[in-house]
């Protein structure tokens, strides 16, 4: 009886083996195979985890970061053609008319590239995802309000063509000749160099003092202008808050060039719609009462993603690690030049216009003009001289930001190779996790058929030997 209930054991094991095709039923029965297979579960399950959602996410995050990336060289590249074209002064009156505009757009165009997003989140915002990068409304734009703090270096220090003696409307309204204090002679407007440093924006707050702290402590007072031609003394530093530039006197120039770096803190609380948001590039106090004293500071943010065991890729790209605050500051600079031109020739015209007039026909008169007339032209010459320059100066910066692009792109791309190559090794432990854990848990399915095959038989045949042995009773051996 003992060897039909083993017997009988064997084939309901056999049996529930055939249904459930796994080798075991509940732990009990093999506690080795349970544990390797909790093992190999887990594992199975994370890499389908990495495959299915993480690695994908991962590659539609870079993707698409590297098409924004694209269109901004692309835009970039727009405006080096546009920069190489005005080196050569080629473009005519009518082209200057409509050219502001269009560096405007491509302006606009290249910052809006920085507002690209991805299943609702930002890619160019850090931690802050919720975020674009320029302002996307005047009314958003206007309750912003912060006070800024940018650090430079020697290398942010370069000079600005400003104007002497030059010719304004009311001179030429009020027959205004320039002339010499001393000796009364008639002069003519020339061009001087100043060293300045350009802060991110322009149309910043002119209240309150303003000074320069070098790292070492020390500070030097910036008094406030308005003057665009604003020439400082060699030993005075001036913000003109309108322009977004701190000048600096030759003394004041030497002290920064020799120190290891200084910051200018300012406040901006007039942006508009399609700005950039400072705390995207710099440190920053909040001043609106909503969130009146919260500080940003500027530092990396890095977003990683798990795509593999203890092995994570950062996903995103920072705004300033493409789109330099500064390709905006240089366009302004090349529609100052260009409108600057413009308006001498309006100027050059008006007082041609004048010289044909009855009211001014009288020799006096004539004279101041034929003055004016004379020094405007050499105004317009020198003008244009600087809008040249200006156009020679910005191919080689317009060259830097399409680098610094480029470099971010490949960034991007290399990243990706490394996720497609984690993607491949996943799909191949993804295979032999599913085939060790088939190894485990499956049953051979010949192996175990041959074997109930072979039990089944053994219990019939037990069963058989047991009958006969119970058909025998006490007469028999009578």
């Amino acid at each position: 009886m003992a060897n039909i209930q083993v017997n009988k054991k064997q084939v309901n094991t056999l049996e529930t083996q055939l249904s459930t095709q796994k080798k075991i039923n509940k732990p009990s029965e093999d506690p080795v195979i349970a544990i390797r297979a909790l093992r190999l579960r887990s594992s199975l399950e994370q890499v389908t985890q990495y495959l299915n959602k993480n690695i994908p996410d991962a590659d539609s995050w870079l993707k698409t970061t590297e098409g924004a990336v694209d269109e901004a060289v692309s835009v970039i590249t727009d405006l080096y053609a546009y920069c190489e074209q005005g080196a050569t002064d080629s473009y005519s009156p009518s082209e200057r008319s409509t050219l502001a505009e269009s560096l405007n757009k491509l302006r606009d165009a290249y910052y809006a590239e920085g507002d690209v997003e991805y299943a609702g989140r930002y890619l160019f915002s850090g931690y802050m995802t919720d975020t674009p990068l320029t302002y996307q409304s005047d009314e958003t734009a206007a309750k912003a309000d912060f006070t800024i703090t940018q650090e430079f270096t020697r290398e942010n220090i370069e000079l600005k063509t400003v104007y002497t003696n030059a010719y304004s409307n009311d001179d030429i309204l009020n027959l205004n000749v320039k002339t010499d204090a001393a000796t009364g002679n008639v002069i003519t407007p020339n061009v001087a160099d100043v060293h300045r440093v350009r802060i991110g924006y322009t149309k910043v707050s002119d209240a309150g003092t303003f000074e320069i702290k070098l790292n070492d402590g020390t500070t030097i007072a910036a008094a406030a202008v308005n003057d665009s031609n604003y020439q400082p003394g060699d030993d005075e530093a001036a913000f003109n808050a309108a322009t977004g530039e701190i000048l600096l006197g030759e003394n004041v120039y030497k002290q920064l060039y020799a120190s290891d770096g200084f910051s200018f803190t300012y406040r901006k609380d007039n942006f508009a719609k399609g700005d950039l948001n400072p705390v995207m590039y710099y440190d920053c106090v909040d001043n609106n009462p909503d969130n009146a004293g919260v500080v940003y500071t500027k530092k990396t943010e890095d977003i990683e993603y798990n795509i593999n065991f203890s092995q994570k890729l950062k996903v995103n790209t920072e705004a300033n690690e493409v789109f330099n605050m500064y390709l905006g500051r240089d366009i302004d600079d090349l529609i100052t030049s260009v409108n600057n031109v413009i308006d001498i020739e309006a100027q050059l015209e008006k007082v041609e216009g004048m010289l044909k007039q009855d009211i001014y026909s009288d020799k006096d008169s004539q004279s101041k003009l034929n003055s004016i007339k004379e020094g405007l032209t050499k105004q317009n010459e020198l003008a244009k001289e600087e809008m040249k320059n200006r156009f020679e100066y910005c191919v080689g910066t317009m060259q830097g930001y399409q680098e610094q692009a480029s470099l971010a792109k490949a960034d991007a791309g290399n990243r990706m190779t490394r996720l497609n190559l984690t993607k491949s090794r996943l799909t191949e432990q993804k295979t032999n996790f599913t085939n060790l854990k088939s190894e485990n848990e499956d049953i051979d399915l010949e192996e175990v058929v041959v074997g109930y095959s072979a039990a089944q038989l053994v219990y019939n045949a037990s069963l058989t030997a047991a009958s006969k042995v119970i058909q025998q009773t006490l007469l028999d051996f009578l």
